[in-house]
């Protein structure tokens, strides 16, 4: 069901930003307001580079997946032999980007270099997590966020509390363990049968002879996909990225404090695009995934909006009165926030139908709103960086909606954002009927299904 889906992949974002809230207090008092911005950029290029080194084949294997074009295990090849050269570029490019953002003098630019060698382990997970999704196993995807994401909070606070942290040992740390996300998902490939590929009956699938790996059809959606993949990573990481030279390590520092804090409503945006790119249930309608649309968008509503109701007092509060000038910043980042999520299930839906060339699109010409205004308002500091993303998402927001209105099933634009009475009634039917079942279930056959959960790593659905 898609209400179950968005459900258990929401809880299993979630844990990303909430690590980093966790974490943020511990070493934000740890490296103070400069020492904070140098951690962002030591770390945040590393992770973005692991998203847009896919180059969209991340993109291109769901699709592939999903339409059963490519079984599981094929797919974990196509991974597996990909993040070789994709993984030496990366290095490259990083080796390269170190020259403009560091200064040589300060040996920051060395250990840079050092923390880019696990750019290569972070592009393979996004490539197996591209692969988990089309397969619409949200159990697969769950535990490649959530393990990492436990491990990582776990390792940075007993750090921070029991050692001298540096900002080099911190982002070790960090780059580290969310590497290991691969360890979770990439065994759920080897040894689990993939779905039936069009030379395969509908009930045979894994034992049969598969087509061929269709090499030019992943290159050709990898490519529609690529400008799309470059804006879109632009638009959610690029401030930071190239922020130091920018902003400054202060600013910098307090940007980073306010996207902790507002980011924690993206994991219903995230997880909305994983059930929407992998199909909303399994091959459900497309109301069905017009229904995960709205709900995710008037989730992450509610959220940012009693995130920034409080930020005055939880900011100063949780980080420091040190970042007590991050509470502004944070009040806009959270109403981006909600642009973003209309941003990620537009542009999930166009995607599943196909449209990369548009989704890409509307990414592209988000981000060059984004990157010019971030430039022109960098005096501001770090609220001129949180105005630039609201309005780089509100341009490609404003398309992608544009475009999603002219698909198949889709109305208005109210049927994607906004919930219908219908949907709050189906809501609460689905969360009564889950306390019954949970009532009327033996406590042993509920031990047994635990035990069974467990030992099959977690899979939903």
């Amino acid at each position: 069901m898609a209400a179950n889906r968005l459900v258990t992949a929401a809880a299993a974002n979630l844990l990303i930003p909430v690590s980093g809230l966790l974490v943020s207090p511990f070493l934000s008092r740890e490296l103070g307001p400069e020492g904070r911005g140098l951690y962002a950029a030591l770390t945040l290029p590393i992770v973005v580079c692991g998203w847009l080194g896919t180059y969209g084949l991340q993109d291109a294997l769901t699709f592939h997946v999903r339409q059963r074009r490519l079984s599981r295990r094929d797919a974990a090849r196509v991974s597996l032999l990909a993040a070789v050269p994709l993984g030496l570029a990366a290095v490259l490019l990083l080796g390269v980007l170190s020259l403009f953002v560091f200064d040589r003098a300060g040996g920051e630019r060395q250990q840079f270099v050092v923390l880019a060698l696990l750019a290569p382990l972070h592009l393979l997970a996004n490539l197996v997590i591209g692969v988990l999704t089309g397969a619409s196993d949200v159990g697969g995807v769950n535990l490649m966020k959530a393990g990492p994401a436990a491990l990582r909070t776990i390792l940075l606070v007993v750090a921070c509390v029991a050692v001298d942290l540096s900002a080099f040992w911190a982002a070790l740390l960090f780059l580290t363990s969310t590497a290991s996300g691969i360890l979770f998902g990439l065994p759920r490939l080897r040894h689990r049968a993939g779905p039936p590929t069009r030379a395969e009956p509908e009930g045979q699938a894994g034992p049969a002879r598969a087509d061929p790996i269709p090499t030019r059809s992943l290159v050709r959606y990898s490519l529609a996909c690529l400008p799309g993949v470059l804006a879109a990573t632009s638009s959610a990481r690029l401030d930071q990225v190239v922020g130091l030279p920018l902003l400054g390590a202060r600013e910098l520092g307090l940007y980073a404090v306010a996207v902790s804090v507002a980011e924690l409503p993206t994991a219903v945006a995230t997880a909305a695009r994983t059930v929407l790119m992998g199909g909303a249930g399994g091959g459900e309608d497309r109301a069905s995934m017009l229904l995960v649309s709205r709900v995710a968008v008037a989730v992450a509503a509610l959220g940012c909006a009693v995130l920034a109701a409080g930020a005055g007092v939880l900011v100063p509060w949780f980080f420091g009165v040190a970042f007590a000038p991050a509470a502004l910043p944070t009040v806009i980042l959270c109403a981006a926030t909600v642009v973003f999520t209309c941003v990620q299930v537009c542009t999930a839906l166009l995607l599943a139908d196909g449209r990369a060339a548009r989704s890409s699109a509307a990414l592209v010409a988000g981000s060059l709103t984004g990157v010019l205004l971030l430039v022109v308002l960098a005096p501001l500091g770090a609220v001129g960086a949180a105005v630039a993303s609201l309005i780089g998402y509100a341009v490609a927001a404003g398309l992608a909606a544009r475009w999603v209105r002219r698909l198949p099933g889709v109305s208005s634009l109210r049927a994607v954002t906004v919930p219908y009475a219908a949907d709050l009634r189906h809501l609460r039917a689905w969360l009564a009927g889950a306390r019954r079942s949970r009532r009327t279930t033996p406590p042993e056959g509920r031990d047994a299904a635990g035990s069974r959960s467990a030992g099959s790593g977690g899979r939903a659905g």
